[in-house]
């Protein structure tokens, strides 16, 4: 069956994965959302772990490198979200 690209790239925009089983590739539209979520809660603890650290002496290991780690993932979940929404676009159009 047919499916719309865009209500795909609308529907992945808006939960990660859901595109991808409105297509009908539930498990792939399963393992993004998973993803999604594995790497947000490393990021939402990683940030914890900077909150703790601001009570520490600004040093890199304290204070920068934290807050680094937290800038490598959440650029990381953007571009992830991102390419997520162009495979759910890419599937709609292939089905």
């Amino acid at each position: 069956m047919k499916r719309n690209p865009f209500i795909a790239s609308i529907l992945s925009l808006l939960v990660p994965g859901l595109g991808q089983i409105y297509v009908g590739k539930t498990e792939r539209g399963a393992a993004f959302l998973i993803a999604v979520i594995v790497v947000g809660n490393l990021n939402a603890l990683w940030l914890s772990a900077y909150a703790l650290s601001t009570t520490v002496p600004a040093t890199f290991f304290g204070h920068t490198l934290p807050r680094l780690i937290h800038d490598v993932f959440a650029f990381y979940g953007i571009i992830f979200w991102i390419w997520q929404v162009v495979d759910a676009y890419a599937l709609a159009k292939k089905a």
